[in-house]
This record gives C-alpha cells, sequence and structure tokens, in this order.
C-alpha cells in the first residue's frame, strides 16, 4: 500500500469505500426489515438472516407496500405495464386523512426505484419509446427512461429481484420477478445521529493497515395514524416478468 503499489492506492480504497456505502445505505432505506427470524424478512424470506445483516436496523421503503399497507400493492404477475406504473399513484391518497402522496406539486417529489432489469422493459414500453409520444426524451434517442409521468425514475442495484411474493428467496434461482418501489420524499426522512467516521489502525506484526469505516443513520416514516400500517407515502409493484 505505501511502497510496492503501481497506482495510488489510497485514494482508490477510498473511492471504493464511498461506493460501498453509498450502496449499502441505498440498500437500507429501500430493504430494511427488522424481522429477524427463520421466515418472513423481504430480503431473505426463507431463512434466518445472519444478525449482522445491514437491512435489519430498520424498516424501509419495500416492507410499506409487501408488509406495513399491503393496500399499496400491485401484484403485476406479467410484464410492466405504463398503466401499472401510473396506477401506484392512486394507491398513494390517503382520502381520510386529505394527504395526496402521489400526485405531488413538485414532480421531483415522487420517486420510481426498478431494479435494472426492470428499469429497461420501462425503456421499451410503446408509451415511451418513440419521438411521437415521448418528443426528446424517447428511449429511441436516449437509450434508457428517466422519467414517468414527470417523475423521476432511478434504476438500482439495490432493488432486488424476487419470487413472485416480492420477498427474496435464499435460492438464486427463484429470484427472477423484477420490482419497482414508488414514494414520496416528503413522507419520509434519512436522518444522521453520526455521519461516516473512518479510523485507522496499523497492524505492526504483520506490517498492515486496518480501515474501519462507521455510521450511525435513522429512517423516518410518517403515518397519519401513528402505526405502520398508516402509511400511504410508498407503494410497491412486484411479480414482473422480466
Amino acid at each position: 500500500m505505501e511502497e510496492d503499489a503501481i497506482l495510488p492506492f489510497i485514494p482508490f480504497l477510498r473511492r471504493q469505500a464511498q461506493l460501498a456505502i453509498a450502496y449499502y445505505a441505498d440498500s437500507l432505506v429501500l430493504n430494511g426489515d427488522t424481522t429477524n427470524a427463520a421466515i418472513g424478512n423481504i430480503n431473505l424470506d426463507d431463512g434466518d438472516p445472519a444478525d449482522t445483516k445491514h437491512y435489519l436496523a430498520f424498516d424501509g421503503l419495500r416492507h410499506v407496500g409487501l408488509v406495513d399497507n399491503t393496500a399499496n400493492q400491485k401484484d403485476m404477475g406479467g410484464a410492466i405495464t405504463y398503466a401499472a406504473l401510473l396506477g401506484a399513484r392512486a394507491r398513494m391518497v390517503d382520502m381520510t386523512n386529505r394527504f395526496d402522496w402521489g400526485h405531488p406539486t413538485d414532480p421531483e417529489d415522487l420517486v420510481y426505484v426498478a431494479d435494472v432489469e426492470t428499469a429497461d422493459k420501462i425503456a421499451l414500453l410503446d408509451e415511451v419509446i418513440t419521438v411521437d409520444k415521448m418528443g426528446p426524451n424517447a428511449t429511441v434517442l436516449t437509450g434508457q427512461q428517466a422519467r414517468i409521468a414527470r417523475h423521476p425514475l432511478i434504476a438500482s442495484m439495490a432493488v432486488p429481484k424476487t419470487e413472485a411474493d416480492g420477498k427474496v428467496s435464499t435460492i438464486p434461482a427463484n429470484n427472477v420477478k423484477g420490482q419497482v418501489v414508488v414514494f414520496n420524499r416528503r413522507g419520509f426522512k434519512v436522518g444522521w445521529r453520526r455521519r461516516v467516521k473512518l479510523e485507522a489502525e496499523r497492524l505492526p506484526a504483520t506490517d498492515q493497515s486496518r480501515i474501519v469505516y462507521s455510521l450511525r443513520i435513522g429512517f423516518g416514516r410518517y403515518s397519519a395514524t401513528g402505526a405502520a400500517s398508516g402509511i400511504e407515502a410508498a407503494d410497491v409493484i412486484y411479480n414482473i416478468t422480466l
């Protein structure tokens, strides 16, 4: 690291660590599930997660539609459609408490996040691919779809492919279905107790250095009722054929 490297190794490690921390922070917010049992965790439906798994820290966005408020979900049971993507917005309307999370005044507040394969399928939908329908944003010109009805669409490796029930199996071959998470940013809040902290420790006996990154992050989810079942600011479309 200090004498034999043919490239600047420390900057390389720093960049890789930043990318890793960003990925796992995104994954935690999307996939968080505190269920630590032999079955039931949305990230390991038929297995007991190791106690060190990052997603055990708190319940996240996918947990809303798959577990907390199952009215905010769509079992696609086939290929993704533009109508299904727009349909998620209607399920995010809370008529009782007069909150319309699905049709925000600021289009940037509503975000679609999909696994990368589903995002590629969305880019091939008839409603978005041609110039006559999408103008300069048509995927035939851009190569990817960046918006759904003015709202951002993000392809993320942090959104997993799953079984038909929207949860991840311990058997990788079973995880073949796509998923889209839709959420309103104003209904959730990421909080930092301590931002990323870096500590280095020299190990003279092995002529090595150990670098430790740590952080403390929290996630708030708004519910008008005070219960998780009352969360309306997120929706999940699952069981998408790829």
